[in-house]
């Protein structure tokens, strides 16, 4: 079950590759997909729908991660198993959670963004950072946020780092994160040295405003690698991302739904925990991820090769939109 159609990556490649896993697992299971419209409403009715036609177990990305308690709650009541997916469902009962470590992705951005900042790369301290995070009270931005605040604090605290504007991204909404930086923006006539977000969408959205305000700043904080991810690391507006390989999820979750509808315990694969409220501790899966950034004088094709090679999009694919033109296309084409 998909929260709404962004991110685009649930439905253009984890769904797919889900779907995929479970045919090589077992491929009597059939799979079924529901798209909400980003709220736990839809996303409810949707749940009753599929246990009301015998669903033996249920993967699910939160679309309001908030309010889907009662999403959960149906689900135990009628005993069919609920695998989160990526953004934790919180406050209910559920049989495991599989998700890429949050913490070490807001990790790995503010090392290497802290390392720009103390090279002077981004000019003379205090560098001016605008902060656009994900949806407020997810588990994913809340744990994401303490990943990158245990990094950048310090910095913060020192006068090194001076936050101009910051805000919470709706739904990881990609038009909203374009408001918020057009906001901040005119705010600060375009006095910012650096935006720092939490995924490739997020990204996008800022580098949308910039275009609209005739501005250049970097932008770092990529992750969950859309399509406009290594485009724009190739154009060099966006300097990093956080790769996560959506195949390595999705098996996952498909060994946890498997062991799930055979009335198995899930801590084979689910080591840790995480608390999703309410007294819960939920078997959680944490997988590792690939961090990549440019480097100054270096060819950013060399840093998007690894995206290629992991399997997220084609050099086809990427070469077009914004990076059609760049030096590295033109090679590759």
């Amino acid at each position: 079950m998909a929260p709404n159609t962004t991110p685009t990556r649930y439905l253009q490649q984890d769904g797919p590759d889900f779907k995929k896993a479970m045919a090589t697992l077992d491929p009597n299971v059939t799979v079924k997909f529901d798209t909400a419209d980003g709220t736990s409403g839809t996303q409810l009715s949707q749940v009753n729908a599929a246990i009301s036609a015998g669903a033996s177990a249920i993967v699910m990305v939160a679309a309001d991660p908030n309010t889907s308690g009662s999403i959960l709650q149906a689900a135990q009541a009628a005993k069919v198993p609920v695998i989160g997916y990526e953004n934790t469902p919180l406050n209910g009962p559920m049989y495991a959670q599989v998700m890429f470590d949050p913490n070490m992705a807001g990790k790995l951005q503010a090392q290497y963004f802290a390392s720009q900042v103390q090279s002077g790369a981004l000019g003379a301290k205090p560098v001016t950072v605008a902060r656009l995070y994900g949806n407020q009270g997810d588990v994913y931005t809340t744990q994401m946020l303490q990943g990158q605040n245990g990094v950048l604090q310090p910095l913060i605290n020192d006068g090194s780092i001076k936050v101009v504007c910051s805000s919470y991204v709706t739904n990881w909404d990609p038009a909203v994160a374009q408001s918020q930086a057009q906001q901040c923006l005119t705010k600060t006539q375009n006095k910012v040295d650096a935006f720092l977000g939490f995924y490739d969408g997020i990204a996008a959205g800022i580098i949308a405003a910039e275009t609209s305000a005739n501005v250049k700043i970097p932008v770092y904080g990529g992750q969950n690698p859309e399509l406009t991810g290594p485009q724009y690391m190739l154009t060099g507006q966006l300097q990093d991302n956080v790769l996560k390989p959506f195949s390595d999820e999705a098996t996952a979750a498909a060994k946890l739904a498997i062991a799930a509808i055979k009335g198995q315990q899930p801590t084979a694969l689910a080591t840790k925990t995480i608390d999703n409220g309410g007294g819960f501790k939920i078997p959680t899966a944490y997988l590792s991820e690939t961090y990549i950034h440019l480097t100054k004088g270096q060819d950013p094709g060399i840093v998007v090769q690894k995206i290629v090679d992991l399997g997220f999009f084609t050099w086809a694919e990427i070469c077009t939109g914004p990076a059609k033109d760049t030096a590295t296309c033109k090679q590759k084409h």
